[in-house]
């Protein structure tokens, strides 16, 4: 048997000498002479010495370091079945350095790591809490991207840290497809108001005054605007559909020889007529009359131009609100006295009820008007909103109005 520093021969067979934990290795024969199947098998070790070096110059010369500590250890793994006389433990102990030193590399990247993670679930966190939908998505999304782009935390840690991000990340998309869910449903069951809508809209035909079929048009228009929010797309069909019942009436009226305008200047005296009359009605403390017969004797009196209308228009909801509710104040004086007739006790209880009632409103407005901000005012929602402000300021001055008469009176 014929050996060298690594190798030896026995029996016609070339064999690798055992290092490390790695025993003798046949790794080959004897085809010609002993001399020249040794040297071919320690030539063949620079082979494997170049795997090594290679894997280290590339390790070298990058800072993604860590995506190599798969290719050392399959080196570890597989250099020993490699058919060749050399000195395997100096490799060995290079791959045994370059993965002590990757793994430390690994480590402090991943401690790295970790602290952008945490700072990212933190600015999850609050992300997360917004109702703002749009927004907060695309600020979610944005934490979710820089997420995927920091690498991996040591396993001690992926659970927790992994684990808390994906749960705000489901929590906030699951609550974000619930709010659109009911905003859908909310939507669908808003149609029907639309259709309810349209089958009024369709008693235009039947009005035979052009002038009345104007002004239900008009009013008609208005009420158009406070239907609800649906989609954008069926609204639209809506609208064609109310349009188109609009121009049919019209059209039936003109046909039939009924587009008769009247006089404006009549009108307008008409109106201003009513106005003085609804004015000496308001002066008692307790207006008889049927609103809702003034409402309609209102609506008919005969168009006037927009500006002229616009003014009127404000008066006459100022003092028709205000007959009204002294019809209410008046209702739960009774309730409260339970039939009694004392006059000093009725002043007394409708003074109390219309300081309740101004209260309550003026607490109403003082909240709408700090939750305005918080309005996100889209498209259609504007006017909407500016018109129920309007209403509530109105509500507030009605009641200052009937409450400064209850006091001249008393």
């Amino acid at each position: 048997m014929e050996e060298k520093e690594y190798g030896f021969i026995k029996e016609g067979k070339v064999f690798r000498k055992a290092f490390l934990d790695y025993a003798d290795k046949e790794i080959g024969e004897v085809k010609e002479t002993e001399e020249a199947a040794v040297l071919y098998y320690t030539e063949r070790f620079a082979l494997a010495q170049t795997k090594v070096n290679e894997v280290e110059e590339k390790i070298n010369g990058t800072e993604n370091k860590g995506s190599y500590l798969m290719k050392v250890l399959h080196l570890k793994e597989t250099l020993y079945d490699f058919d060749a006389i050399g000195d395997f433990e100096e490799l060995y102990r290079k791959l045994d350095l370059l993965e002590e030193q990757l793994n430390s590399f690994i480590h402090q990247n991943r401690l790295k790591n970790l602290e952008i993670k945490t700072a990212l679930l933190a600015e999850l966190e609050e992300a997360v809490k917004s109702s703002e939908w749009k927004s907060a998505t695309v600020e979610v999304k944005e934490v979710q991207r820089r997420w995927i782009k920091t690498g991996a935390v040591d396993d001690a840690e992926k659970e927790r840290i992994e684990g808390g991000f994906k749960a705000m990340l489901d929590g906030f998309f699951e609550r974000r497809a619930a709010f659109y869910a009911d905003l859908e449903k909310m939507m669908k069951e808003k149609e029907a108001n639309y259709e309810e809508f349209l089958d009024g809209a369709e008693k235009l035909k039947e009005i035979e005054s052009y002038a009345v079929l104007v002004e239900k048009i008009r009013t008609l228009k208005e009420e158009w605007k406070d239907l609800g929010r649906i989609k954008a797309e069926v609204r639209t069909e809506f609208w064609n559909k109310f349009q188109a019942i609009i121009k049919s009436a019209l059209a039936k009226a003109k046909k039939e020889g009924k587009a008769k305008v009247g006089n404006k200047k009549e009108n307008l005296e008409s109106r201003t007529e009513f106005l003085k009359e609804l004015a000496v009605l308001n002066e008692k403390i307790a207006p008889v009359a049927n609103v809702k017969e003034l409402r309609d004797k209102w609506k008919h009196l005969g168009p006037v131009s927009r500006s002229e209308m616009d003014k009127l228009q404000g008066e006459f909801l100022f003092l028709i609100d205000q007959i009204a509710e002294k019809q209410f104040i008046e209702s739960l004086m009774y309730k409260k006295l339970k039939g009694k007739q004392n006059e000093a006790d009725k002043e007394r209880v409708r003074l109390k009820i219309a300081y309740d009632l101004l209260h309550r409103d003026r607490a109403e407005l003082s909240t709408f008007q700090e939750n305005l901000e918080k309005f996100n005012t889209s498209s259609g929602l504007d006017k909407l909103i500016g018109g129920k402000l309007e209403l509530q300021e109105r509500k507030v001055k009605v009641k200052e109005e009937i409450l400064r008469q209850f006091k001249a009176g008393a």
